[in-house]
This record gives structure tokens, sequence and C-alpha cells, in this order.
């Protein structure tokens, strides 16, 4: 198994990776990297991330995704996903921007004012009109998630006591990646919505023949990934239960 995250949530990583299903059954397969580790590589260019995030790959079946507020724009992210896809392993996400939040807690009356939601950046807009899909540009509904709310801030105007907001889970990282059958070639591509929202071949990953993923020719020729893998909620779905029942699925998924 390998976790795909952003590590400025490695706080809330950290309590899903040391749950006791994942420590019991996981950990000798779990690939993980720290942040140091992470940093450390980072100074030594793309390739060398690439190296990393491709052996973390190595013999893993199943890539888990955690969600915090941002991860839906971290490149490297994206990278591990599109890569995992390329490589046949079963792709599901967990989000995990509530956890170790207890409702009620104090908090600063100005912390987190402006932070809830998505910050200006590469895709900036977001929410502001319906999100395009892979399949739109094939005719198909486009669908549109509202931005998360600034709970705080309606506290502060409404004279209401200061405590901190319900973290809003951020964006499906999976929304903004797709793929397309070439029938034609017997070829997988794989795309993701660029800086003009709107979608182009993703390059850092090269198209794979489509019987290298026997089990994608029942879905669509052309789709975003948040329409072919399941996404979960690791405290309302009581991920420190039901974790192993979710790899094994979306393992059996991709016929792993």
């Amino acid at each position: 198994m390998f976790f795909s995250f952003h590590y400025d949530d490695v706080t809330r990583v950290n309590v899903v990776r040391n749950s006791d299903q994942i420590t019991r059954r996981y950990t000798k397969a779990a690939r993980f990297h720290d942040k140091s580790l992470w940093e450390e590589v980072k100074k030594q260019g793309p390739l060398a991330i690439k190296r990393m995030i491709n052996g973390g790959l190595d013999g893993s079946s199943v890539t888990c995704v955690l969600i915090g507020s941002q991860t839906w724009q971290r490149p490297w992210v994206r990278y591990e996903i599109i890569k995992s896809l390329a490589r046949g392993n079963g792709i599901l996400g967990v989000q995990i921007h509530d956890v170790g939040f207890k409702p009620g807690q104090p908090t600063n009356a100005l912390a987190g004012l402006f932070g809830t939601s998505p910050p200006s950046n590469a895709l900036a807009g977001y929410g502001s009109r319906p999100e395009p899909t892979l399949g739109g540009l094939l005719g198909l509904a486009t669908e549109r998630q509202e931005p998360p709310q600034n709970a705080l801030l309606g506290a502060l105007l409404a004279g209401e006591p200061s405590v901190a907001p319900t973290p809003q889970p951020g964006p499906n990282p999976l929304r903004y990646l797709g793929y397309t059958v070439d029938r034609r070639y017997g070829m997988v591509r794989f795309h993701e919505i660029g800086p003009n929202r709107q979608w182009r071949e993703y390059t850092e990953v090269q198209a794979v023949p489509l019987r290298s993923l026997p089990w994608l020719p029942r879905f669509k020729d052309a789709d975003n990934l948040e329409n072919l893998f399941r996404i979960y909620n690791w405290k309302q779905d009581y991920g420190s239960f039901y974790f192993p029942t979710w790899i094994e699925e979306a393992a059996a998924q991709v016929g792993r």
C-alpha cells in the first residue's frame, strides 16, 4: 500500500498511519516517506522526487490518497495518483481534514479568518462556475461543487463567541485528473485540469497499453477519476475500523 498526501497534513496523516488497523496489518507493506526525507529529496530536483515516488510504488497494489484541504492542488500528489493508475494500482481517497478536530474548541478570533476557502493559485476561481469534467468535453453533464464556507467569519459577524470552525473538506483531487482510451491504438492517456481550467494531456506519465489495465474497458472511454474511485471520510465512515475493507475493495476493483 502506498500513501499519497500533502506534507502540510503530516500530523493528521500520522493519526491515520498509526491507527491500530494499519499498524497491525500494513506497517511492513505501507510506503510512507517522512517529511525530512521528502525535503532532502526535493533539493535534488524533480527526477530525484520521481525516483523516490516510483520506488515507493514498487510492489504496492493500492494507493490511498489522504485528502486535506489543499491536497487537490499539489503537483506531486497528482503525479502519485496518475502513476498509480498507470501501473494498475487500486486507488481510494480518505478525507482527513477534520482528523484531530474537536467541536467547540476555542480559537484566536482572527485565526483562520481567511483560510477556509481554497487559496488563489493556478486553479483560481474554483466553485465560481461549473467545474469541468473530462466527460464534459464529450458533451456530458458538468458538475459543480461549492467552495467551503468560512464559518468563523460568519460567527464573528454575528457576535458569537470565538470557537474554531469545523474544518471543511478540500476539493476532491481525483476530480482534476482523468483518462481517455484510444481504442484505435489500444492506449490509455492521462489528463489534468491546467491553469486555464481546461483539460490537457498529463505529460509527466506516458500513455500505457489498454491491455495493461484489463479492468478499465468496463468503464467509459473518457472520464475523470472521481467517477472511478471511492472517497471515504476517516471519522464519519469509521476508518479506524473499516480501513482494511476499503483497501480490499480498492484492490478487488482493479483485480489485484
